[in-house]
């Protein structure tokens, strides 16, 4: 019989089976040759039909060896597919050891296979669900279908994923096994929680806002929240859920459109351009109409129709506050005449439409000859900026403009500019500018400013002299009194029996009495710096940087025209503040470097200290005492320098403190 068709034989195999035929041919033509010659006929025929079945026990065995290599073959494939494959597979026994495990069954479990045979596979599961384990694989073993459990497994380090298990009863001569099947449904189940959270966020935001929210599917609501109903007075969602959007709206809203073919075309907005704010009038279940301003938004879902999401807002108060105000608009036009402010309104076309006396005095145009003409053609000076700012107040901003000047008329005026709404409308339907003349009261706030701050100068200079005055007078109190005390009792200490170099001699004592001395000299020299006075600015900045150094922090010192010597005011007051600030960096900023500016050119004088330190945030010193971190000392010599001090900081980035004086 002709065999079907095989993969090819490997070379060495088939080349041992072409010899083997080859050998059995030449048997049997010298058996045939033998027999021919020396045997009767008979036993010829004997020895050929031995032949033949030598030959056909050959060929039986060429198809053995083939039967074999094709099991081989098949072996190979099974175990490629079983090891390989993307989905863990194990085979267990009745009491759960795990027999065999391909390598994705290992990587699950985290760890090689040798380590996880004859294992139990339910160390591998979830101490609180390895009795449902438990019972899906008696579920297994007692029924020939496929079982499905999905639960949380653990690798052997202890690292938890969720897994869906398919076993199957299979029985083997050794007994009945469960194939199992083992799926990483892991990232599953963290997009199914994920999703199940979003959900109850949702939901919970939903039904506990404060604002009223309504669902529309079509033109029906199909859920409302708490707030929702409690705008309605109601509590029972049925009066809501179900019904037309229109349910609880009068037939007729007050601008004579009926509610229903609003609804319409409001929805059709809000799903042409994603979104719709409109003012709607409804009812109460008692009756009561109530203003609400909705906002459609629709949401869309694929393959259904779509849901709109309403949020509702009470602007009852507003209506009726909005319809007070236009009874009241008579009543305020009665005043504009009478007012000493210059007050002008134009329309949507920029058409005058009120000027009254005092825009006369003003602009020089009587009111009959002016209104109804364009605001353009009345006042033609009028720059690109004024008209923009009718713009802005058309589309409903209002702009408030202080200490304008007009090229026309002297002096410095406030102005107004206030957009105009009719009732019932969304849009400005013109806009009101007031203008007042605020030149005489710009004229005393400002003298007065200027008095208070000379007043407050006076002050902080005498404070300032006075502080530098106690500072001398206890800086040579110091120096002249108790550092000479002290140099003297160095001496007398020194001069006694036993003096340095002779044994006995008080050099502990003295070593103490040198640091009280030095001591006092620092404190001595920065109350009062003499080579401030003696040297000036320069030098004396020079050695306030020596004298900081040992300390531990390294400070580049940049000098600049300060050759010459400035007022002794600028000079100590500049100094004061450099040293107060350097004193902050070393206290506060934890900083490995500081840099000190000190310029003066063309009469002005710029300081600036900089460092790398810790920084801080400005915005905390706006409003608050600076008192306690030296700044109010500076902010203060600053000030009365005629200075302004600027602070730039950032959390980790160092601190730059400057200021500039004319000098």
């Amino acid at each position: 019989m002709p065999r079907p068709d095989t993969s090819p034989l490997p070379a060495d195999l088939h080349a041992s089976l072409l010899e083997l035929r080859a050998r059995a041919e030449q048997r049997r033509q010298l058996v045939t040759q033998a027999t021919e010659q020396h045997t009767p006929q008979e036993m010829q025929r004997l020895v050929q039909e031995l032949q033949v079945q030598q030959i056909e026990l050959e060929m039986q065995y060429e198809e053995l060896l083939l039967t074999q290599t094709e099991a081989q073959a098949a072996r190979s494939q099974y175990i490629d597919l079983y090891d390989y494959a993307p989905v863990g597979y194990f085979t267990l026994t009745e009491a759960g050891l795990i027999e065999q495990l391909n390598f994705c069954g290992a990587r699950l479990l985290g760890t090689v296979r040798q380590r996880l045979a004859q294992r139990r596979f339910a160390l591998f599961v979830a101490p609180p669900q390895r009795l449902d384990f438990g019972q899906f694989l008696a579920r297994v073993f007692s029924t020939d279908s496929t079982q499905s459990l999905e639960l949380q497994l653990q690798q052997e380090d202890g690292t938890p994923f969720f897994g869906q298990l398919e076993g199957l009863r299979v029985d083997t001569p050794a007994g009945p096994q469960c194939r199992l099947a083992v799926l990483d449904t892991t990232a599953r189940q963290q997009a199914t929680a994920a999703l199940a959270a979003s959900e109850a966020r949702f939901r919970k935001l939903f039904s506990e806002s404060y604002t009223a929210a309504v669902l529309l599917q079509g033109y029906q609501v199909v859920d409302c929240n708490a707030a929702a109903l409690r705008l309605l007075g109601t509590t029972d969602r049925q009066l809501l859920v179900g019904q037309p959007a229109w349910a609880h709206a009068p037939e007729w809203q007050p601008d004579g459109r009926r509610t229903s073919d609003l609804f319409h075309e409001i929805m059709a907005e809000a799903l042409r351009n994603g979104s719709k704010r409109c003012e709607v009038l409804v009812q109460r279940l008692t009756g009561e109409p109530v203003w609400i301003e909705a906002v459609f938004t629709p949401i869309e879902l694929e393959g259904a129709t779509p849901v709109v999401h309403i949020l509702w807002r009470d602007i009852t108060a507003a209506k009726q506050a909005q319809q007070q105000g236009q009874r009241s608009k008579e009543f305020t036009e009665s005043l504009l005449d009478n007012s000493v402010d210059g007050i002008i309104a134009v329309d949507q076309a920029r058409r005058i439409t009120a000027w009254n006396a005092q825009a006369t005095t003003y602009f020089g145009h009587e009111a009959a000859a002016v209104l109804g003409r364009p605001l353009a053609e009345v006042l033609p000076y009028l720059d690109e900026e004024s008209h923009g700012m009718v713009s802005r107040a058309l589309a409903g901003e209002r702009i408030d403009l202080f200490g304008r000047t007009f090229q026309q008329r002297p002096g410095r005026y406030d102005a107004h500019v206030v957009p105009l709404y009719h009732s019932g409308e969304s849009r400005p339907s013109g806009v009101l500018t007031v203008v007042r003349d605020v030149t005489e009261r710009d004229r005393l706030a400002e003298e007065a400013t200027q008095l208070r701050l000379r007043r407050q100068q006076e002050v902080l200079a005498a404070i300032l002299d006075t502080q530098e005055t106690e500072r001398k007078r206890i800086a040579e109190a110091l120096h002249n009194g108790l550092g000479q005390l002290l140099y003297a009792t160095k001496l007398s200490l020194a001069g006694r029996p036993g003096a340095p170099g002779a044994p006995g001699a008080p050099r502990e004592s003295l070593l103490l009495l040198q640091e009280a001395i030095q001591a006092t000299r620092t404190i001595s020299f920065e109350l009062t710096p003499g080579v401030l006075e003696d040297f000036g600015l320069q030098t004396a900045l020079q050695e306030l940087v020596k004298r900081i150094a040992p300390a531990g922090l390294p400070i580049r010192l940049h000098l600049l025209g300060l050759a010459h010597r400035l007022p002794p005011q600028v000079e100590i007051g500049v100094y004061r503040t450099v040293q107060e600030l350097l004193n902050n960096v070393m206290k506060h900023a934890h900083a490995t470097e500081a840099v000190v500016h000190v310029a003066h050119e063309n009469g002005r004088l710029d300081v600036s200290v900089e460092d790398n330190g810790c920084g801080f945030e400005p915005a905390v010193l706006v409003g608050q005492p600076l008192a306690g971190i030296g700044l109010a000392g500076v902010r203060n010599r600053v000030a009365l320098l005629g200075g302004r001090l600027a602070i730039h900081s950032r959390l980790g980035r160092g601190t730059i403190v400057s200021f500039e004086l004319d000098v």
